[in-house]
């Protein structure tokens, strides 16, 4: 199954990076310029064809793709006949649109994804008040609190279909207070005293309250989740929450990737390929919201890398288009270079940080903190 999982993800990557490029072809074909060449993955092209003045080409190196439009680079030499048509001679707005077009073509398909699923309707889910699991040497065990037991009520509060007010009142409490368990528990109903203590996270940790910092009270349970209503929306609302969706995760990216170089939190939350392809194996399998949730913000993050002010990547082409035009002149051929030096060399920085992470999360370093009333 792993191994499935593997060619899938590869294969949405593909298609991901694939209508990326599209985008970039068929909006610089539109502009008039030429296009020399439409490659899926890099490297000598182990299969080709001709139509009309592109070639369309796979590479041998199976990383991603490119459009290779005659004058792309500033030392390029570009055959008098197509020089009217070369992207370095096209006005700044049809350079610009040319580059927009590939990150654009991302972040529409994820706006797109994201709408489809409110279109088709989201399976929503919601807490019951059966007890889904017990936490080992806690509060609850000693209490003989058994997974499958539906919590009826605390000290009188009554759980209902929504478990929330027991949780207020598990936390109104103090350390070391006695709270009356209301069970039923294979058709009878039990009352059980249970000692309220502090609830710790999976490494131990003392959970506290983020106002106050005072350790939060508990028992160590948790409760079950249920299957909710399907929640169906109009094709207006879909966009609306498509394009809401699609904006929170673009801000997210863009203050993670604002704060890379300057906080190590930061640092730690970005991954690579390694770290996406693990997640896209663990959701791969939990439903098609999921996968398509997961599908979209990585669309949305190609897209939003992709427009990152520094050469080699698109946003560095749509800098050094504005500053051409204000400057009045071309830029030299070494200031591309050196820029695009600078801008391998930050890329590779971002890259080493999120194999880091990825390792350390393969090797068990990460956790995740569990919610316990």
């Amino acid at each position: 199954m792993l191994g499935v999982n593997i060619l899938l993800f590869i294969g949405i990557l593909m298609v991901l990076v694939l209508v990326h490029e599209a985008g970039h072809m068929v909006v610089a074909k539109w502009c008039g310029m030429r296009v020399e060449r439409f490659s899926i993955f890099f490297g000598k092209p182990i299969a080709s064809f001709t139509r009309g003045e592109t070639e369309y080409a796979i590479g041998w190196i199976p990383a991603g793709g490119y459009v290779k439009i005659t004058g792309m680079t500033a030392a390029e030499e570009i055959p008098p006949e197509v020089a009217d048509r070369a992207y370095c001679n096209a006005p700044v707005w049809r350079r610009i649109a040319t580059i927009v077009a590939g990150p654009a073509v991302n972040i529409v398909l994820a706006i797109l994804m994201f709408a489809a699923i409110f279109w088709i309707g989201v399976p929503t889910a919601q807490l019951s008040n059966r007890v889904g699991s017990v936490t080992p040497d806690s509060a609850a065990l000693a209490a003989g609190l058994q997974p499958g037991d539906t919590l009826l009520a605390v000290n009188g509060v009554a759980a209902g279909e929504d478990p929330e007010a027991v949780r207020t009142e598990l936390r109104s409490g103090e350390p070391g207070d006695v709270v009356t368990l209301s069970i039923r528990r294979d058709g009878r109903t039990l009352e059980a005293p249970a000692t309220l203590d502090v609830l710790r996270d999976p490494q131990g940790q003392v959970q506290t309250d983020p106002e106050t910092g005072d350790p939060i009270p508990g028992l160590g349970f948790t409760f079950a989740v249920i299957d909710g209503p399907t929640v169906r929306y109009g094709p207006i609302e879909g966009l609306e929450e498509g394009w809401a969706w699609s904006w929170f995760v673009i801000q997210a990216n863009v203050e993670v990737i604002g704060d890379l170089f300057t906080s190590q939190e930061a640092r730690e939350q970005i991954n690579s390929v390694v770290g996406v392809g693990a997640v896209f194996n663990e959701v791969s399998d939990d439903g098609w919201v999921i996968l398509m949730r997961f599908i979209a913000v990585v669309s949305l993050a190609l897209g939003v890398f992709n427009l990152l002010p520094v050469l080699p990547l698109d946003g560095g082409h749509i800098v050094f288009a504005l500053v051409e035009k204000l400057k009045g002149s071309p830029l030299s051929a070494t200031a591309y270079e050196r820029s695009a030096m600078v801008g391998f060399v930050l890329i590779m920085l971002v890259f080493v940080f999120a194999l880091q992470n990825d390792i350390g999360r393969i090797m068990g370093e990460g956790f995740q903190i569990e919610q316990q009333p």
